[in-house]
């Protein structure tokens, strides 16, 4: 018996070790090529020399003197591989391989005929750019070096109207992984569209393929916010609360490149208004939510929550209050996790008492169904007598599972969009919370979690030999799903059933069952 579990523990130990090859190697491959694909235009955008780079110590960006125009943002602070070499994320770039452009541009409307702009000063914060007909670009970084400013001046004032938009082709984000092993699958299912925040709604989203089929506008907005809502990060066109905006979306049939962003009402509540400058404001960052909520009336609201985001948004709160105490994102998550048990268990305890009164009326039923096997009726009779004697109801073991489905949901794309976790390490191999566990070790304890709890709940004696195969799968099920989450997701389902596990052992050993 003892040779056999070392044969065992010897194969398990083998099989971790292989896997731990395999994953490294293959990550070191994937490293080179994200780094290699986030670098890809470099190259390209150094090779027009009308471009100017303006840098402070979380943001780079690249500015085409001739038209004014962002045509890369990198994120200094969020590299695209946690390894020394590497280039920040990019949000506003392109990639000639596949005709990929994402770029912001502002001015005044009806100004395409004019002289292109020529680079007039350049200071530690900012450029100014100018052209021969007298029309100035101000650029410049504010607050706290994630936003712009971008200020444009005409010759002379009049009802012309200012404009900011964010253009940018179909594609997904770029420097978004979509390999496995960093989880490539939970990238892809994250939300990229267009997203509004005004007077008529507080905020509004849609996906690009929407633009499809017609423009979205919202006229003389003041206040407000649009921008292009991705995983992570966020580019948007902040409003003044003193300015009457136009927000749009829209597609450009003949470029193909979608359209976001606003001109300025020629008209405000009371006149109409003439202008010689308009200033716009860009915020280029993080989708970090106090900092969002800090920047813009619901600009927080561009994390996708999912459905239950009245719970994720508490949620994620009080992980980041805690971590702000203990300094660790998942050991922040195990807190959590064990005072939100706590907190449900006047809940889910009812459920327990349920599954300890059905077990131990189970050899009664067992009994009741060998007895009267061939008696449908006497069965029921019977099984209804001893459900009464014991106090038993088999529908109330299901209350865990129902009181813990929107915390789970809700926690699933709460943590699924938390910039925070990227990059964040746990202990030991975990060391990035945003991406699969790469030993598969919490997956595979959870499947272990659930065949343990299977063994306390108690089955009805006339399940069929299917229904006994199902459950006999669903761990392995469960397992695989957990294969492809974040380790975050699955730290805090590790941490909630092995929590559950000791609550319904010490409560059936409590109530003799």
């Amino acid at each position: 018996m003892k040779t056999r579990n070392y044969y065992l523990y010897g194969a398990l130990g083998l099989l971790v070790l292989m896997m731990y090859l395999f994953t490294s190697q293959n990550s070191v491959i994937d490293q080179q090529e994200h780094i290699k694909d986030a670098t890809a235009d470099r190259e390209f955008v150094l090779a027009n020399d009308s471009v100017v780079f303006l840098e402070n110590d979380k943001l780079e960006i690249v500015v085409d003197v001739a038209t004014g125009n962002i045509l890369e943002a990198r994120l200094k602070k969020y590299l695209v591989e946690n390894i020394e070499g590497s280039f920040g994320v990019r949000v506003f770039g392109s990639d000639p391989l596949t005709n990929f452009k994402y770029y912001l541009r502002t001015g005044f409307v009806g100004t395409d005929g004019l002289s292109n702009y020529s680079l007039s000063s350049k200071h530690n914060d900012g450029v100014v750019l100018i052209n021969n007909e007298g029309y100035e670009k101000h650029i410049s970084f504010i607050n706290d070096g994630y936003e712009l400013e971008i200020k444009d001046v005409k010759p002379g004032p009049s009802t012309s109207s200012a404009y900011a938009a964010l253009y940018r082709t179909k594609q997904r984000a770029l420097d978004i992984k979509t390999d496995f092993l960093a989880g490539g699958m939970m990238n892809n299912a994250s939300f990229e569209g267009v997203g509004f925040s005004n007077e008529v709604t507080p905020y509004e989203a849609k996906r690009l393929r929407a633009l499809d089929r017609g423009d979205i506008v919202y006229d003389k907005q003041f206040g407000g916010w649009v921008g292009f809502v991705q995983k992570y990060f966020l580019a948007s066109l902040i409003g003044s609360d003193d300015v009457a905006y136009n927000y749009f979306a829209e597609k450009n049939l003949k470029s193909g490149l979608y359209t976001m962003g606003y001109t300025s009402a020629t008209d405000s509540k009371t006149e109409e208004v003439y202008i010689s400058e308009f200033t716009h404001r860009v915020f280029i960052g993080p989708k970090i939510s106090k900092d969002l909520a800090a920047r813009a009336e619901n600009l927080e609201l561009s994390i996708d929550m999912g459905w239950f985001w009245f719970l994720s948004q508490p949620m994620v709160a009080s992980i980041d209050f805690i971590n702000g105490v203990v300094g660790n994102w998942g050991v922040s998550i195990v807190i959590f996790t064990i005072l939100l048990k706590l907190l449900l268990f006047p809940v889910t305890g009812k459920g327990f008492k349920s599954m300890a009164a059905m077990r131990k009326a189970m050899p009664e039923l067992k009994e009741v169904q060998d007895r009267y096997k061939n008696d449908r009726q006497k069965i029921g009779t019977e099984t209804l007598r001893i459900y009464r004697k014991y106090g038993a109801n088999p529908i109330g073991g299901c209350l865990p599972l129902i009181a813990q489905l929107p915390f789970f949901v809700a926690l699933f794309f709460g943590l699924r969009e938390m910039v925070e976790l990227r990059y964040s390490p746990f202990f030991f191999w975990i060391q990035d919370l945003s991406a699969p566990d790469p030993l598969f070790i919490l997956p595979a304890l959870f499947g272990l979690i659930m065949v343990l709890t299977q063994k306390l709940n108690p089955q009805p004696p006339n399940m069929d030999p299917m229904q006994q195969n199902i459950m006999k799968v669903m761990p392995v099920m469960f397992s695989l799903f957990f294969i492809f989450f974040p380790s975050a997701l699955a730290l805090y389902s590790v941490v909630n059933g092995a929590v559950s596990l000791v609550q319904q052992r010490a409560l059936y050993k409590r109530l003799g069952a």
